[in-house]
């Protein structure tokens, strides 16, 4: 299983963690990971509303894709601006 370290960035709370992620999964069980594991208050009940901001690579994740398709890699910022 291939896996990177990305760095989930906090806007809010103006927070920076190193999270290791496996790339095998879908960006809706990643919003899901997330947020329970940091408590974000996200709204998961509609996910299809979901999505993530990276950089390095700039994109826009969202739905049933897998995160290896997003070419993310080791450095990657998830942006959580809500």
């Amino acid at each position: 299983m291939d896996k990177i370290v990305a760095i989930l960035y906090i806007h809010k709370s103006d927070k920076k963690i190193d999270v290791e992620i496996p790339l095998d999964i879908t960006v809706k069980d990643l919003v899901v990971a997330l947020n329970q594991a940091f408590n974000l208050g996200v709204d998961v009940s509609n996910i299809t509303e979901c999505y993530l901001k990276t950089e390095n690579p700039i994109a826009l994740l969202k739905g049933n894709t897998k995160l290896r398709d997003y070419k993310l890699r080791n450095g990657t910022v998830i942006n959580i601006t809500r």
